[in-house]
Formats: structure tokens, sequence, C-alpha cells
């Protein structure tokens, strides 16, 4: 399961998001793993990720909550060198392509106007496929 990441690394903050797979079919459950690699806390919740079809025009935000779904907005912290797991299910009408999940991790610190700092953090791409479809 050795998947590419991309880091977030701001000072201390040094964080990654993985999926358990580098293929889905629509309807799939994905597996999330967010690692924080760095020795500083950090603020996420895993229900509020974005998901991401690349297109020509580059990476696109595409929904992936139903109408009925519900995430509670609920923000838990992860310790220097711990991991959380969290899943995303896939909707079932999702297009065929290449994927990737992004998050905005609570880096617990505020700017100059008071505003909470966050940082994204991108998963491996992934990619969806009909059955049978490469």
């Amino acid at each position: 399961m050795a998947l590419t990441t991309m880091l977030v690394a701001c000072g201390e903050v040094a964080v990654s998001l993985t999926t358990d797979a580098t293929e889905y079919q629509p309807g799939d459950t994905v597996q999330l793993v967010l690692q924080n690699e760095g020795t500083r806390k950090v603020g996420y919740n895993l229900c509020t990720v974005r998901m991401e079809r690349q297109e020509d025009s580059g990476w696109v935000y595409t929904p992936h909550l139903g109408e009925n779904e519900a995430c509670q907005l609920m923000q838990h912290t992860l310790k220097g060198g711990a991991q959380a797991q969290g899943t995303l299910l896939l909707p079932a009408a999702l297009p065929t392509g290449e994927y990737r999940i992004v998050h905005d991790v609570d880096t617990l610190r505020t700017d100059s106007q008071g505003q909470t700092d966050r940082e994204p953090v991108t998963s491996n791409t992934f990619h969806v496929g009909e059955e049978g479809t490469p």
C-alpha cells in the first residue's frame, strides 16, 4: 500500500493524506488516512474533505455528498506522529476519471488578522471507472 502523498510543510506542520487504493468503482468506499508527521498538533475533520476531478483546465471540485447525507462538524485534534482514519462513499453516478481528495487542516494558529490558519493537504490521485474499464 505504498501510495504517493503530498505533505503540507508549514514550520513544524507536516501532514499527509492517503487513500487505501488507486482504483475504485462508482459507489465504492474510500478509506482515508490522515497522518501527522510533524511535531505540532493540527485540527481536522475528515467529514469535510473535498473531492476534485482532473479535467483539461486542471483540478475541479466535484460534489460527493448526497442531499440526505449528514456530517458532524466538530473539529478533532491530531497529535504529532498520530494518524486518523475516515471514509468517503463515492457517488454511484460518478463519472470515470482521475480524482484526488483535499482536506484543510487547522494549524491551530491564527494569522495577523486573527483568522484561523488552515493548510490544504492533498491525497494521492486515484482512478474511478466502470466495471472492466481501465
